[in-house]
């Protein structure tokens, strides 16, 4: 692709895949894939199970590299990237399934790996302050000091969100978050998303709940059979033209 294409595709986006391809020996996970999600939006990323759409968005997460096709963040052409690489460059994912320590306490899971140090030891004061802060200026309400073990679902969720932001996510995947949230708590993860989107962040939503779609997203990008088949603008579209694509 030619710098001035590149140029013209990534002014103002924040994730271009194009034409990816992942295989698992003779399972074909994605095919062609492709994905233009713009900074500063809520775009969801919709299509029944085995659509594919975890295995793309963990390619752009740096978990699997991709068997063809190329990935671009902020116009930078990071395809084969690590999951370390794209943390650092403001990636981050949440998973279905929550990856905590429950011995441990809030802080101490959201500081895991990038702990503050006095001297040779962890700073805990330090890390429950910035847990503390981190909490009010995104809307997540958590006591930094609760065991893991002791959190409702809801609120371990947030303290997920609150790891990928302590690392400085700016790109925030969210796989199947709702899955086993309360009506109260799916409205509170709402809440958060746009507070991060206003605040200039980028969420992809993986889901395959059209009202959800509908209430939180501004744009639709769905997934069929590993192959990215269309996209809307939330407002111009019904659950129904969704669900028909």
């Amino acid at each position: 692709m030619s710098t001035s294409a590149l140029q013209s595709i990534t002014s103002g986006t924040a994730v271009h895949l194009e034409g990816v391809a992942k295989l698992f020996g003779t399972v074909v996970a994605n095919r062609n894939a492709s994905l233009d999600v713009m900074t500063g939006e809520i775009h969801a990323l919709v299509g029944e199970n085995g659509a594919g759409k975890s295995t793309l968005m963990r390619v752009l997460a740096g978990m699997y590299a991709p068997d063809g096709g190329r990935v671009h963040v902020n116009g930078r052409d990071v395809t084969g990237w690590s999951t370390q690489d794209a943390i650092a460059a403001g990636v981050g994912m949440v998973h279905q399934h929550f990856m905590l320590v429950p011995t441990l306490t809030v802080a101490e899971n959201v500081i895991l790996g990038r702990e503050p140090t006095q001297g040779m030891r962890i700073d805990l004061h330090r890390a429950i302050a910035e847990v503390k802060a981190l909490c009010v200026r995104c809307g997540l309400h958590v006591d930094p000091t609760a065991l893991v073990a002791d959190l409702s679902v809801g609120e371990a969720q947030r303290v997920e969100i609150l790891k990928a932001l302590y690392r400085g996510a700016r790109i925030l995947i969210l796989d199947e978050p709702t899955a086993v949230l309360s009506p109260p708590e799916v409205r509170d993860l709402w809440n958060v998303l746009r507070a991060l989107k206003t605040d200039g962040g980028t969420v992809i939503l993986i889901t395959h709940k059209l009202d959800e779609v509908i209430a939180v997203s501004d744009t639709i990008t769905v997934m069929r059979a590993g192959m990215t088949v269309s996209r809307f603008a939330t407002r111009d579209t019904t659950p129904r033209d969704i669900a028909r694509a």
